[in-house]
């Protein structure tokens, strides 16, 4: 949804606002704005009733009202037999920018409302791709008496994502809106790579984790996206200090660019998989320093061979690893000596050596487990990342590790939803980096794995900031799930995956036709 807001002087009404982006508008006790009636959605507003005109005979579907923030504030359901339109009623909406979610007949749209104090009615802009409605505010017999309306004036961009522009004594005087129609075209692949590429506006890589000892032909014909499953961490590359080894890592890359895949550097900075010569470290300066040429060596060995890297994986910790309980920050080595600066320092190094080193288009992201559920480690975490972008921390995106189950969280569709959604708000890439669903313990059923493949497939699908879905193994017999301890699977089968022995599981099919928009 693009919003273009025109600022002119007006006789009689004036506004401004600050370098905050505070907006007043002075004396308005209405505002009157012509019905949006073109395509692709033609629909009104009048006082709470919200009027949808459409061809069909039937008229069904969801009207969601969510706050600037991305919060959705209300939602009601509606269905009209005998079409052409239908009138719903909504609540109130909270004072200042809002967005209309609707859906129609299985079709999305999305359009802004003004809800100015002291008016009765939010004032509406909707049009289709290209249109412009212009609206008065006429000023009342009483308006020396009326008092200030003071709002934020908010340009919105790629979803709910906020830009302040200060202004100085201008009344809005024109609001041109670009409705997005957020509907998924169809395919019909028969690979998850094709069909994560189906779409020219949305291409989805589509990856998996290997091992240098484990690289299946099944692999490359699935998938185009491949993330070294430990050949990459500290441990591996620089189990002694000063003294590296990338062989296992560089025949991982090898086979991925014989196959036109493209790979994921896994991870730069981690608690886990440590050398005990760095978490012995106990001086701030000789922490920082090794920190920074880890970072610059790893990067300057592969260079552009990879598209993108986890800089920081797992900073934050909970009392549990279902995301319960006392959000902090992981009490690491680097915290410990660094504290919460380490994470702004690693994103800075990696950017600036890969700027420096021909790299510019290098992605690095932040990657985490059970940050996909509402609960305090995903509340937690959206926090701080909207701190670290304030700060100016040059982080690309997040990675959902989406290990669904014993020992992690257990998600439902919408609130992987509302996550991807805040990021992308903040203008972040997301992606679903270390995906499986174990059904050890009976924590999650076959049949709920089957859901939850589905639908979080779709909602990546949806979101235009999803590039990219990994899991975290090809088939059953080698995921992690199965000897680790916290997974209940005491060695048998974690049935995670979406192939057994090379066959394609129901789950396959689910994921499949979640990309195909099916």
């Amino acid at each position: 949804m693009d919003v273009t807001c025109t600022l002119a002087g007006v006789s009689g009404l004036s506004a401004t606002t600050d370098a905050t982006g505070k907006f007043t508008l002075e004396n308005i006790p209405a505002a009157i704005l012509p019905s949006a009636m073109t395509q692709p959605l033609p629909f009104h507003l009048r006082g709470k009733e919200l009027i949808l005109y459409s061809a069909d005979k039937e008229l069904s579907g969801t009207v969601s009202v969510y706050s600037r923030d991305g919060k959705r504030m209300a939602s009601v359901s509606f269905k009209q037999a005998n079409g052409p339109s239908a009138a719903i009623m909504l609540p109130s909406f909270p004072a200042g920018l809002n967005v209309l979610h609707i859906t129609l007949n299985g079709k999305t749209y999305t359009s802004p409302t003004l809800q100015l104090a002291n008016l009765s009615s939010p004032v509406q802009y909707a049009s289709a791709t290209s249109a412009s409605n212009q609206y008065s505010s006429p000023r009342s017999a009483d308006a020396a008496s009326a008092a200030a309306i003071v709002d934020t004036l908010i340009m919105k961009k790629a979803g709910f994502a906020d830009k302040r522009t200060p202004v100085s004594s201008y009344a809005l005087s024109n609001l041109s809106i670009a409705m997005d129609s957020l509907v998924v075209a169809t395919c019909n692949e028969t690979t998850l790579k094709a069909a994560g590429m189906c779409r020219s506006n949305h291409q989805i890589l589509m990856g998996t984790a290997l091992s240098a000892g484990n690289l299946p032909a099944l692999a490359a014909q699935e998938f185009n996206y491949v993330t070294p499953e430990n050949e990459m961490k500290w441990q591996s590359v620089q189990g002694s200090e000063n003294s590296f080894s990338f062989g296992s890592a560089d025949n991982i890359v090898s086979w991925a660019q014989r196959n036109n895949m493209k790979i994921k550097g896994h991870t730069l900075v981690w608690h886990n998989q440590l050398p005990n010569w760095v978490s012995s470290i106990n001086n701030r300066d000789r922490l920082l320093a090794v920190m920074k040429k880890h970072i610059e060596t790893v990067m300057g060995h592969f260079g552009n061979k990879l598209a993108a890297w986890d800089v920081v994986n797992e900073a934050i910790s909970t009392d549990s690893d279902v995301g319960s309980g006392n959000a902090q920050m992981r009490q690491s080595v680097f915290y410990r000596l660094l504290g919460e600066d380490f994470i702004p320092l690693a994103f800075k190094y990696a950017r600036e050596y890969a700027d420096a080193h021909d790299m510019k288009d290098m992605k690095l992201y932040y990657n985490d487990y059970s940050i996909d559920a509402d609960n305090d480690k995903s509340r937690f975490l959206r926090k701080k990342v909207k701190e670290w972008l304030a700060a100016g921390v040059p982080i690309d995106g997040i990675g959902f590790q989406m290990h669904i189950g014993p020992p992690n969280n257990i998600p439902t569709v919408q609130s992987v939803k509302d996550n991807f959604d805040y990021y992308t708000s903040l203008g972040l890439e997301v992606l679903i980096s270390e995906w499986d669903i174990n059904l050890c313990g009976s924590k999650v059923t076959a049949a709920q794995q089957l859901e939850l493949y589905r639908g979080i497939t779709q909602v990546c699908v949806n979101n235009p900031g999803c590039s990219a879905i990994t899991f975290w193994g090809v088939n059953d017999g080698n995921s992690w799930l199965n000897n680790f301890s916290g997974s209940l699977c005491n060695g048998s089968n974690s049935q995670s995956l979406l192939f057994s022995n090379g066959q394609k599981k129901p789950a396959y099919t689910e994921v499949l036709n979640g990309l195909n928009g099916k």
